[in-house]
């Protein structure tokens, strides 16, 4: 089982890949239809995604939620570890989501 984190934006979203306690990055996404299903797609079923709540965020789970075992929204704000770290760019963001 792998636990996946988006830290999602207008454009794009950084992916982080938890799996057998490491952490790997994975290449940025655009957030349109076509690249975000073919990212579905490499998805296995037992895996489980967690994305921050964004205005598009909705549509990405639409998209996600067939193809994995589960799908969390995160409030960022309310994850005090992303909210309080003293460096802050996304792909820090995506590997902090996906330790929690």
């Amino acid at each position: 089982m792998r636990f996946i984190a988006l830290d999602v934006h207008r454009d794009f979203c950084e992916v982080a890949i938890s799996e057998d306690g490491s952490i790997r990055g994975h290449p940025r996404i655009p957030t349109d239809v076509e690249h975000l299903q073919a990212f579905a797609q490499s998805l296995a079923p037992e895996d489980h995604v967690c994305l921050e709540v964004t205005g598009n965020a909705l549509a990405i789970v639409r998209i996600l939620e067939p193809f994995v075992e589960r799908v969390v929204l995160a409030n960022a704000k309310a994850v005090r570890a992303i909210t309080s770290a003293k460096v802050k760019t996304d792909k820090i963001d995506a590997r902090t989501l996906v330790r929690l």
